[in-house]
């Protein structure tokens, strides 16, 4: 009997196959969203490869809202019911979960390899956590630690308004209305910065990747919207700590924020970082590290549903 697990983004999905409480490394998987219909073709075209033929369950981290028994992507047309799942594939038990929440419950499991320090501070305690996630979308989980358990909460920040401090940068630097950004994710996540470099360059838009890759090779409009990219992201987290209060810390994850702290702007956003959140209260910097195991999800959603069960 299998237990599988699935991380599913707006651009990939991720699954793995754990057996005996540990995931099976050699059955793990990517697969491109673009090549299938929905996510039932998915995992139909994983559970073929890995020859799982007896499904116990199944856990999927989702990178969109999770409301009682369904989820929605937030940047693709899918969805999720757990009864549907669990009778399309004859799984036992089927769990939804949104994928920053996976990450919160994978930060236990993750060794010294699995994140790197972004910012040194001493944490106060490590009862209240939060992950953040840039990406194809954007979004945080706050992680509590009760007692001998850790419960992630579930948060849709990517999805409210975009806070004033994050505004005045991008309108600073592009000098006119942002008509893309409708939300806060829309300015912060990775396509975000694609569009902001061509609004700034009226040039045609190209990847985020492609900029961040050209800020690397010295290009000066290139250079100059990662920057400012990363002050409104740094600004962006002031406000989280602000209304979260990790003292246990801030973990970064997502593609557009590794790439950022491989770039030139790497220091701009430390310092934005390490400046004080607010104006009426002195408050000690927090640590900041970055995920950088790739299967961190899939870790969380095997953490998970070893809790509930």
């Amino acid at each position: 009997m299998a237990l599988i697990l699935a991380d599913v983004g707006g651009t990939n999905v991720r699954f793995a196959c754990a057996r005996d409480g540990a995931i099976d490394t050699s059955l793990t998987r990517r697969y491109q969203n673009d090549d299938y219909a929905d996510f039932d073709a998915a995992l139909e075209a994983y559970l073929a490869h890995a020859h799982v033929k007896n499904l116990q369950a199944l856990t999927v981290a989702v990178a969109g809202p999770v409301t009682g028994h369904s989820a929605r992507l937030t940047n693709r047309g899918w969805d999720f019911d757990v009864r549907q799942l669990g009778r399309r594939h004859g799984a036992g038990r089927v769990d939804l979960l949104n994928d920053l929440s996976a990450l919160g419950y994978a930060l236990d499991s993750l060794g010294p390899d699995g994140t790197d320090v972004v910012l040194e501070a001493p944490a106060s305690d490590n009862d209240q956590r939060l992950v953040i996630g840039a990406g194809t979308g954007f979004n945080v989980s706050p992680v509590l630690r009760v007692g001998d358990r850790t419960v992630c909460l579930r948060a849709e920040a990517g999805l409210g308004s975009l806070p004033t401090r994050v505004a005045k940068h991008m309108l600073e630097y592009i000098g006119k209305p942002a008509p893309w950004v409708r939300c806060a994710e829309d300015a912060v996540r990775g396509p975000g910065l694609a569009e902001l470099h061509a609004a700034a360059t009226d040039q045609p838009k190209i990847d985020a990747r492609d900029v961040i890759a050209a800020a690397n090779a010295g290009d000066a409009s290139a250079t100059a919207s990662v920057e400012t990219y990363a002050r409104m992201l740094g600004a962006f987290i002031q406000d989280l700590r602000l209304l979260y209060m990790p003292t246990g810390g801030i973990y970064l994850a997502g593609s557009v924020v590794r790439g950022l702290l491989g770039s030139p702007a790497r220091r701009t956003f430390v310092d934005m970082l390490r400046d004080q959140p607010t104006v009426k209260q002195r408050m000690s910097p927090l640590p900041v590290s970055v995920i950088t195991q790739d299967e961190a999800a899939l870790l969380g959603c095997l953490a998970y549903a070893q809790a509930v069960t």
